[in-house]
């Protein structure tokens, strides 16, 4: 066996993370390669090593199966799907597309991709479906995520994406992080911007719920949703009151401010406090904090961009870099965060509406003729027909325009608003292709052929991050069966279609370099210095020139182009003032001066009302992503995520009789969905929050995008997920299966004399527990499915002692029960001399002769019992609290093991070894939390009667790896612990 290690990125969320892949070779089986482990890449710009728990078990992910390995196509709607060779289903899926648009024009065709495909995929169905095939019905899951904040640079500054970098967050000495949880969802940009808070820095955080990131805010804002543009106005209020603008700047290099004094002064802080449900003195202290900073940077993604005015928001908030003058230098800017690892890419392709490759768009005669030319195409060809966004192209599909839908790599069954819409239009279209790299995505099951694509860990090409930061990544493994890279699928279909001389490539490397001739000088997009070569040597941030007398290595400092809007005449074209003066700098607008926008303050379409009385609000959990295509194969994440939920104020989980698991529908005008209360006060009264990760694969009535609005932005076309109006209902659910109704002697009992206790010792052993009155835990309709199939399974095969594994997709109180119940029911020993009752103990008696009673007393030599109370956040604590229990076991020693949140601080006594792992900024694991806060309050107990030893895991590319640990070793010494 010999190893390897391949360096790439993680492929979740925008951050672009560097990962080395650790691949073992197995000599003994020709061909077969297993990636040992991942982690993060020491030198990478992105996050020097450090990777979250999505990034730490991407080897489970790859490494679990679950992969599609040939194509499936239906002989028939309503047919089962029939494996089929890739080159028949490429080759019939042309001949298909061919006849609808000759049938039907161009524009009954429609694609619909994703910020998960490389850059060159992207690249190529723009180029297909605007340049060749004729239609401009092209759509992204873009849309639902980030078209708000792209569609706001262009306005404010003339052209998509942040004119700053991930270098901001070592120097800003304020941040305003709204609209996003980045602890959870930019984790490792989280805990860059944590270390520039411990040195100083203040943090702001608005959110209507008070997430992971609210908890490590200086100043948390707890708004209404749908409130942000009065906030930010306010803000603008004070700044201008409080004299906290640059004139100058305003004056170099801005147009619009005039207008904004009057404008904003109708947000005085008593109006925007009663609007935002604030204090006023807080979002005073707010602008106070931004207008004295000397450098400051906002962060923000879906809680302002799912919005029917997220564009507005956009707009409100670059409004307040521009009028205090933070942007285009180190330590400040608007810095909006990508939810793909290549949605930044696929903007700068024009992978929505009007867009084309390089941050040019058909609505421009010259970007128009600029692309006809690139592309070999006649003059005209490219056309003005627009579509209005992701929303749109369905309702079309739905109402029979559009004939074919070409899905790749994203999963809008699941993943759009109101998807009853989606799943309408798929059913009504005539062909339906989606190309994909797993089985079981909800998207298939609606698909007349599925193709099958390779990962990027089997694949060659490019991703583009938040930060403009471009990385190449190169097969880590072998694809599976007859699975493609995207790019060859999409130019195997191109050609199949009678475009071959377009789409003929041998290589990826082909599809970057023709990329590459698309720079544009209006906005300083740039790649004309990156190559494959250079990439392989680091990766490369645009705008990035070629090489020139001055830079003759575009590499050189590590290939860093940290601020856009230089006006250098480099990537962009050199702007000279109407007094012949040269700028500082030049924004991509037509005059070259970025723009005020005054915006105000409106309701969201949908707001709750006597009918429909909670608001929504959607969002993400910190160890799933997306719809789980990958995450929910992995077991370590679904430990940490276990399973859906709506979170429900106290208050009104009150009011509804509602207590956590119980289960809820969560109904609006569009639909319906049925989950477990989690009853928390992280969220408003009359507000509620539901995690959007999981569907129908996992359960009836689990997609709370059937109840989401669909609801856009008129200039954006992006969906406003983030607030409808709902009805909570507590639902009646059947009672749980019955125990299986057979004797443990049919499970495995060893052959011989019966062991059997008496009631009263039983009741007896109950009241000494504190147990009596423990009612059994209620299973809500996912993990009453898993105990159904756990007892099909059982009488399929009634041997051996149950037990119930540790990736079982239920709650730990569930696991804890059904554990225990099992225990009790099948779990025997014969323990040598346990017939020899004391004397005195006749209530003890056993109660048939030959029945043996186990007493605890029996034992009178009992060894010592050691409590091993772990935390672990990707499993490696777990793994090492298995070996140390055994170890102990071997030692003679009785050992009580638990995850430490199921513990009882107030119970603690005796040996006790803590083992535990560090997450974020020193945090506990997410199975440690509670524990530790509990260890942490004022009301903690006397831990003077136990001996304790603490275990810290950790990764030292981070500041404070194993601080968790260190902080529970002072805590408990503190509490009187004796080490």
């Amino acid at each position: 066996m010999t190893t390897t290690t391949v360096s790439s990125l993680c492929a979740y969320c925008g951050v672009g993370c560097g990962v080395d892949y650790v691949v073992a070779n197995d000599a003994t089986t020709i061909g077969k390669s297993v990636i040992n482990k991942t982690v993060g890449t020491k030198n990478h710009p992105a996050n020097f090593g450090r990777l979250c728990t999505k990034g730490t078990t991407t080897a489970d992910m790859l490494n679990v199966g679950g992969r599609l390995t040939t194509a499936l196509v239906r002989p028939a709607r309503g047919a089962a799907p029939q494996p089929t060779a890739v080159d028949e289903a490429i080759t019939s899926s042309a001949r298909q597309l061919r006849a609808i648009i000759d049938e039907h024009g161009p524009d009954a065709v429609a694609l619909y991709v994703s910020g998960q495909m490389s850059l060159e995929a992207q690249y190529l169905t723009n180029k297909l479906a605007k340049g060749f095939i004729g239609t401009n019905q092209i759509e992204s899951n873009s849309r639902l995520c980030m078209a708000s904040a792209g569609t706001g640079y262009k306005q404010s500054l003339g052209s998509d994406a942040p004119p700053g970098s991930y270098q901001d967050f070592d120097h800003a000495d304020v941040f305003l992080v709204i609209g996003a949880n980045m602890a959870d969802c930019h984790p490792i940009l989280f805990l860059r911007m944590m270390d520039r808070v411990k040195a100083g820095a203040k943090l702001i955080v608005v959110d209507p719920r008070r997430t992971a990131t609210a908890d490590k805010a200086d100043l948390f804002l707890q708004v209404n949703g749908g409130t942000d543009l009065a906030l930010l106005n306010g803000i603008l209020h004070l700044l201008i009151e409080n004299g906290h603008t640059d004139p100058g700047f305003i004056a170099d290099f801005t147009d619009g401010f005039e207008q904004l004094p009057e404008f904003a002064a109708q947000y005085p802080p008593d109006a925007v406090a009663e609007i935002c449900g604030i204090d006023a003195d807080d979002l005073r202290r707010a602008a106070e904090l931004i207008g004295t900073a000397g450098n400051w940077m906002s962060c923000w993604t879906m809680g302002l961009n799912q919005s029917t005015h997220g564009t507005w928001n956009t707009n409100a908030l670059i409004n307040l870099h521009l009028a205090t003058g933070a942007i285009c230098r180190t330590g400040s800017g608007p810095f909006s965060l990508t939810g793909q690892p290549n949605a930044m890419g696929g903007r700068e392709m024009g992978y929505m509406g009007p867009g084309l490759p390089g941050q040019r768009a058909v609505l421009s005669d010259d970007d128009r003729a600029f692309c006809e030319n690139a592309w070999g195409v006649p003059e005209g060809t490219l056309h003005t027909r627009l579509g209005g966004g992701t929303i749109d192209m369905f309702s079309k599909m739905a109402a029979g325009d559009i004939k074919a839908c070409w899905i790749i790599c994203t999963n809008p069954v699941a993943s759009v608003a109101n998807r009853k819409t989606v799943i309408e239009g798929l059913e009504r279209a005539e062909l339906v292709i989606m190309q994909d790299a797993f089985e079981g995505v909800e998207t298939g099951g609606y698909a007349d052929v599925v193709l099958p694509a390779s990962l990027w860990s089997e694949s060659t090409g490019v991703f583009i991050n938040s930060e403009r930061n471009l990385t190449l990544f190169e097969p880590v493994l072998g694809a599976p069966g007859e699975a493609l890279p995207d790019w060859q699928l999409i130019a195997a279909i191109a050609c199949e279609m009678g475009y071959a001389d377009a789409f003929t490539y041998s290589c990826a490397e082909e599809i970057f370099d023709e990329i590459r001739q698309f720079h544009n000088p209006r906005t300083g997009y740039d790649l004309r210095g990156v190559t494959y070569e250079r990439l392989r040597a680091t990766p490369m941030q645009w705008p990035c020139p070629p090489p020139s007398d001055e830079r003759p290595d575009p590499t050189a400092g590590g290939a860093r182009n940290p601020i856009r809007y230089l006006n250098d005449g480099v990537s962009q074209s050199l702007h000279v003032a109407g007094d012949g003066s040269i700028p500082r700098l030049a924004f991509a607008t037509a005059n070259r001066r970025a723009q005020f926008f005054a915006r105000p303050h409106v309701d969201p379409v949908e707001m709750p009302d006597d009918d429909y009385p909670v608001l929504l609000n959607t969002g993400r959990l910190a160890h799933q992503w997306h719809t789980m295509t990958k995450t929910g194969r992995v077991a370590k994440l679904n430990k940490l995520n276990p399973g859906p939920f709506v979170e429900i104020h106290p208050d009104d989980a009150a009011g509804l009789g509602v207590a956590d698991g119980d289960s809820v529908e969560v109904a609006s005008r569009r639909g319906r969905a049925v989950l477990p209360a989690s009853v928390s006060d992280r969220v408003r009264p009359g507000n509620c929050f539901v995690p959007f990760h999981w569907n129908d694969a996992f359960g009836e009535h689990l997609a709370i995008n059937a109840v989401t609005s669909d609801a856009i932005d008129a200039a954006s076309q992006q969906p406003e997920f983030k607030v409808c109006a709902v009805t909570l209902t507590k639902v009646a659910v059947p009672a749980a299966p019955e125990a299986p109704a057979c004797a443990p002697s049919t499970l495995g009992e060893p052959s011989g004399t019966q062991e059997k206790w008496s009631p009263e010792l039983l009741t007896l052993l109950a009241e000494s527990l504190g147990v009596t009155d423990v009612a059994a835990p209620r299973p809500d309709d996912a993990e009453r499915l898993y105990l159904a199939g756990l007892i099909a399974g059982l009488r399929a095969n009634p041997t051996g002692v149950p037990t119930v594994p540790p990736d079982a997709p239920l709650r730990p109180e569930i696991r804890n029960w059904v554990a225990g119940l099992l225990s009790g029911m099948f779990a025997r020993s014969h323990i040598a001399g346990a017939s020899a009752v004391s004397p005195d103990s006749s209530a003890l008696a056993p109660s048939t002769p030959g029945e043996v009673i186990i007493d605890a007393e029996t034992d009178a030599a009992a060894t010592e019992t050691v409590t091993v109370a772990w935390a672990s956040q990707t499993g490696n604590t777990e793994e090492f609290a298995d070996l140390a229990i055994a170890k102990l076991k071997e030692a003679g020693r009785e050992v009580i093991s638990r995850p430490m949140d199921e513990f009882d601080v107030h119970d603690l006594g005796g040996t006790v070894l803590f083992l535990t792992a560090t997450t974020g900024d020193g945090d506990p694991p997410d199975n440690g939390s509670s524990f530790w806060d509990a260890l942490s309050a004022d009301s903690a107990p006397d831990l003077s009667g136990i001996k304790y030893s603490v275990l810290g895991f950790g990764d030292s590319n981070y500041d404070d790896f194993c601080g968790h640990a260190r902080k529970l070793d002072e805590r408990i010494d503190a509490l009187g612990g004796s080490r």
